[in-house]
């Protein structure tokens, strides 16, 4: 165990040297219960990061600085002990044009306590992520302060992970400390009961010495072989029916509080939201949802003749026939669609209308048109997602919205409580347009939810959530499904399919099949593997290649667990 920050350092804001142990930021070994509740919002003031390396390349994009934590307003309440934040969505900072800093924040549930010797003052640690509205990466951290009344100290903070990044192109650790301020809040037991609710949901996570005493170490050799240690942030295994988690690390040690940290996943948001925002629609609303022609709900596209023939079904599988990379197309290579001088200008833009009218302006068609060839797009993905919130749109009437639908018919009843996702900019801070091709902040509860309701079939608590038929098509493919990728990995070529990758598995001579994993650009991995095991790896690979999407060593230790073949 670590000493905890000096509570003098937190009230004088004194220096702040290098990363302190992570436990530093958690109650220790003699810590007892917190003196009194904290209620109340804690206003914290945009500050210098000192960072490492120093200084940044990117210290300024998108004309605002990356070495300043933002200025942000966080209501607090505690509940048995816990820290819990008023809301788990992105507050937005840096993206609203608040002060200079570049950055957003997401803040999870943490932990109040007190210290031998320090009077009447209680603590406060919770963990929290760096992330940007228009990106899909998270820079973890944990932050520390401490109470009496309505006096408060200052925030000692420091980052120690995270996953691949874009705009922002640095690996780096961050700390310092902000100067803060008391408000008061009331008290809602409106959030004090959905809290409570998370909290019965909750998943249980089991270490990985407890997995190995049950199967035999020996059994889990290489789980973690696919990437290099430095490149990988987490890593685990549901396995009959329960999650173990084999280790969440970081710059500074542990990351504590893991299970309820949020990632950046980056293009596994494509199965987490897309793919389930459109198996839910097919539920509701029939099977002919997969036929629904894009440009008759995103009527912009109707000018533009090569967006006419495009099908819901075509943009899902990454198939539009649309782009700017290469036309050769035997052998195909998805990744040609990364390809693509103006994407930029797409990614940039800010509002839902700006981008619609971005992927349309720079988009050509292919001479193969849609349905036929897999080219990796992400703008593709982003409008299946406004044509499917128009869609429900005229179902339902203009209050419903795809990401609302999502959280109240999937994610709660399977036990997500919280669910933020990036969207796009719009005037006047109006809630925008969920990004949908990447922009998801799961937990690993959030992940290993949505992937069991993917191994049941789509089907919860005996209530068939999302279109069954679609899903064991997935599930239960021998031979190749989708279209080819040109990726490939030890066992064979990958297919693309629904958003999901279908990786090639081949026992010996005993069998072979596909089976689905969700892809997140940096090596983030969720494998959907037979017997109902999931496979999950968090990372943050600089480079988006074979080894870094390949999960064959997370499916060759499942397969010793639960054999695959017969």
């Amino acid at each position: 165990m670590a000493d905890p920050v000096p509570l003098q350092e937190l009230r004088e804001a004194t220096s702040v040297g290098g990363l302190l142990p992570n436990a530093a930021f958690t109650p220790g070994a003699d810590a007892g219960a917190a003196h009194e509740p904290f209620v109340g919002r804690l206003l914290v003031s945009e500050s210098e990061m000192l960072t490492d390396p120093s200084p940044l390349k990117s210290r300024e994009v998108l004309g605002r600085q990356t070495a300043l934590f933002p200025q942000v307003d966080l209501a607090f309440f505690t509940v048995d002990g816990d820290l819990v934040p008023a809301t788990q969505d992105v507050i937005r900072a840096g993206s609203s044009g608040r002060g200079k800093s570049f950055w957003d924040l997401i803040v999870q549930p943490g932990q109040v306590w007190s210290e031998p010797g320090e009077g009447s003052w209680s603590r406060a640690g919770f963990p929290f992520a760096l992330v940007n509205s228009l990106e899909g990466e998270t820079h973890n951290g944990l932050a520390t302060f401490a109470y009496r009344g309505r006096e408060v100290t200052n925030l000692r903070f420091q980052i120690v992970q995270q996953t691949a990044p874009y705009l922002v192109t640095d690996y780096f650790t961050a700390r310092g400390i902000a100067r803060t301020a008391w408000h008061s809040a009331r008290l809602s037991e409106k959030l004090v009961r959905a809290y409570r609710d998370s909290l019965a949901d909750r998943l249980v996570v089991g270490s990985w010495a407890e997995l190995a005493a049950q199967v035999g170490s020996d059994r889990l050799k290489g789980f973690e072989a696919g990437l290099p240690a430095d490149q990988t942030v987490l890593a685990g295994l549901d396995y009959r029916g329960k999650f173990y988690l084999q280790f969440c690390s970081s710059a500074a040690g542990e990351l504590p509080w893991c299970d309820r940290a949020r990632f950046g996943v980056w293009s596994a948001t494509k199965v987490l939201a897309n793919e389930t925002a459109l198996l839910r629609l097919a539920q509701k609303f029939g099977p002919a949802v997969f036929e629904l022609k894009i440009a008759d709900y995103v009527p912009e596209a109707a000018s533009h003749p090569a967006w006419r023939a495009v099908h819901f079904e075509d943009a899902i599988n990454m198939a539009t026939g649309i782009g700017n990379g290469s036309t050769r197309r035997d052998p195909n290579d998805i990744s040609d669609g990364y390809i693509d001088p103006t994407y930029d200008e797409w990614y940039r833009a800010g509002s839902e209308t700006d981008k619609v009218a971005a992927l349309l302006r720079i988009g050509r068609a292919y001479p193969w048109g849609p349905g036929t060839v897999a080219r990796y797009r992400d703008q593709d993905m982003f409008v299946l997602g406004v044509a499917m919130d128009r869609y429900l749109k005229s179902r339902e009437g203009p209050a419903a919205g795809i990401w609302s639908m999502l959280e109240h018919e999937v994610f709660l009843p399977i036990g997500i409580h919280y669910a933020p996702i990036n969207r796009t900019i719009e005037p006047g801070g109006r809630s925008g347009q969920p990004l949908m091709a990447y922009g998801y902040y799961p937990t690993i509860a959030d992940m290993v939810k949505i992937a069991r309701l993917y191994q049941s079939g789509g089907r919860h608590g005996g209530t068939q959530i999302l279109y069954g038929p679609r899903i064991r098509s997935i599930l239960a493919a021998k031979a190749p499904i989708g279209l080819p990728t040109g990726t490939k990995t030890r066992f064979g070529e990958t297919y693309y399919y629904n958003a999901f990758w279908m990786n090639a598995y081949r026992d010996g001579g005993r069998c072979s099949f596909q089976y689905p994993v969700m892809v997140g650009w940096g090596g983030n991995l969720v494998a959907l593997l037979p017997e109902g095991s999931i496979a999950i790896r968090l990372a943050k690979s600089p480079n988006d290649d074979d080894r870094s999407g390949d999960p064959s060593d997370l499916a060759i230790v499942a397969n010793r667990l639960d054999p695959f073949c017969p």
